[in-house]
């Protein structure tokens, strides 16, 4: 018999307002809502959310590290520690993330993952997100091991990671791109635009390969040179805005992104816009030094960028309730809009809004208490189940 929970005293953060009610739990699933103080019939386990927040759990798409471990080092346990590291920070959903691996690196370490993630208990390990390695802007990654895309390539990627590739970072500009971004659409693996230096007039054309997203919208895309004429020039950042087919992932630590421009994609619809941690080893913890690839160390510090020793940007240390909280602080975002950001857009970009992503009937029991002073996260709920619970 399935245990049914009924969550009272919470106010829901619905994707179209604040909602002052109860949610009904049935199973893994959200059975329905009711009105507060309305009788229940027999069988419902009253659960006191004390005035919190019930908010979606959050879904990270771009997460290279979380505690000790960089996923890139496919290390034994590594998906497990940061599955169960996350609930602290109201993740219920996260893909376990690589940069640009040197081409005999590449299959085994997603095989790896991929097994990794297949036994992960924590929050939900919903697949793998390969940033590179097709850079035209190889950014903080070896640059060594930029890679021209394939078809071939493509199909490596999807055969070594055993079904879950979800998401590839590509620079659409390269020779075969069209070719490796429509194989990757195919299997269902959300393409997103990054690390490039494309022509911002040929970026409504890529929409039609399969390309649904931006990774970190405003870090590995340049600016053009100006030309001294005093107009304008369309840039790549301008041209990836004006696509309404395209979600754009942004780095919320102010620093990667700054916060007037944190303001700006405030303003956007809020189905454009989602949050990506871009974490690296050590986010979550105090932070030190580590080698990202042999020979290049990075420092990272708590709610900061991670900084190589030259002062260049290497990812972050941020968790994904700093970055709700700094979208909401630095940005202007209200508890709704975030919620988008975190939860609804992530799911839409990966074609799983059906199951997660917001708190409504039928789907996934995947949410987070939050403090409603604070936005601290209380407690995390996953399939119904409360896996996390913060203590005084």
């Amino acid at each position: 018999m399935q245990v049914k929970h009924r969550w009272v005293n919470v106010t829901v953060v619905a994707t179209d307002g604040l909602m002052p009610c109860d949610v009904l739990v049935e199973g893994d699933r959200i059975a329905g809502f009711a009105e507060r103080g309305a009788p229940d019939s027999d069988g419902w386990q009253r659960i006191d959310g004390q005035g919190r927040y019930l908010y979606p759990g959050m879904i990270d798409l771009l997460q290279h590290g979380m505690g000790e471990h960089l996923y890139g080092d496919a290390e034994q346990g590594a998906v497990q520690a940061a599955s169960e590291k996350l609930l602290a920070h109201g993740t219920t959903g996260f893909l376990p993330s690589i940069g640009c691996l040197s081409p005999d690196a590449t299959g085994p370490t997603l095989t790896e993952l991929a097994r990794q993630c297949r036994l992960a208990d924590g929050a939900r390990a919903i697949g793998l997100h390969s940033e590179g390695p097709c850079f035209g802007m190889p950014g903080a990654h070896n640059p060594e091991n930029v890679a021209r895309p394939s078809v071939g390539l493509a199909e490596h990627l999807i055969e070594a990671s055993d079904g879950l590739l979800r998401a590839v970072t590509l620079a659409p500009e390269l020779p075969e791109a069209e070719k490796f971004a429509r194989r990757l659409a195919r299997d269902g693996v959300s393409v997103h635009l990054g690390h490039s230096k494309a022509p911002p007039e040929e970026v409504p054309r890529y929409l039609d390969w399969g390309i649904n997203a931006v990774t970190h919208v405003y870090n590995v895309l340049p600016d053009p040179e100006p030309d001294g004429s005093g107009v304008h020039k369309l840039s790549l950042i301008d041209a990836v805005m004006a696509e309404r087919g395209l979600a754009l992932g942004v780095v919320a630590d102010g620093i990667h992104t700054h916060p007037r421009l944190l303001a700006i994609l405030a303003q956007l619809p809020a189905d454009r816009v989602f949050l990506e941690t871009d974490a690296m080893k050590f986010a979550g913890t105090p932070g030190m030094e580590f080698e990202f690839y042999p020979g290049y160390w990075v420092r990272s510090a708590p709610g900061k960028a991670v900084r190589d020793r030259n002062g260049g940007l290497c990812g972050s240390s941020l968790t994904p309730d700093e970055a709700m909280r700094n979208y909401m602080k630095m940005g202007g975002a209200d508890l709704v809009q975030a919620s988008h950001a975190t939860s609804l857009v992530p799911a839409r970009v990966l074609g799983m809004e059906d199951d997660m992503g917001s708190i409504a009937p039928g789907k996934l029991a995947d949410f987070v208490l939050l403090d409603a002073d604070t936005l601290a996260v209380e407690v995390t709920v996953i399939g119904g189940v409360e896996r996390y619970r913060r203590t005084a």
